[in-house]
């Protein structure tokens, strides 16, 4: 469990580093009009974004330590993802945040 634990914390960790320094690599970012994509702050988004997939890994780590398998998966898998949902939802509420001045 551990080892599943680390591993899952180091792939998410890496995506988000990957995220931080390339964020014109977020789904649908290079689909979108060339008129759209100059109106938004990629890099403010991608350090956001990141920063939300980094606060999902103390979780992924701490699940070892939990006594039953439900809390496990709960801690490894589905708080993290939740973390970065609930950052999807405030990045469609707060668009007006990450547009460019």
């Amino acid at each position: 469990m551990l080892l599943g634990a680390v591993i899952f914390a180091a792939v998410w960790s890496l995506i988000a580093l990957l995220l931080r320094h390339y964020p014109e690599t977020m789904a649908g970012y290079n689909t979108m009009p060339k008129a759209k994509r100059e109106k938004i702050d990629i890099q403010k988004l991608g350090r956001f974004i990141s920063s939300a997939m980094f606060a999902g890994v103390p979780s992924a780590l701490l699940s070892p330590l939990m006594p039953s398998e439900e809390l496990y998966s709960l801690l490894l898998c589905w708080i993290p993802c939740g973390v970065l949902v609930v950052a999807g939802i405030y990045v469609n509420v707060r668009k007006e945040k990450f547009k460019k001045q």
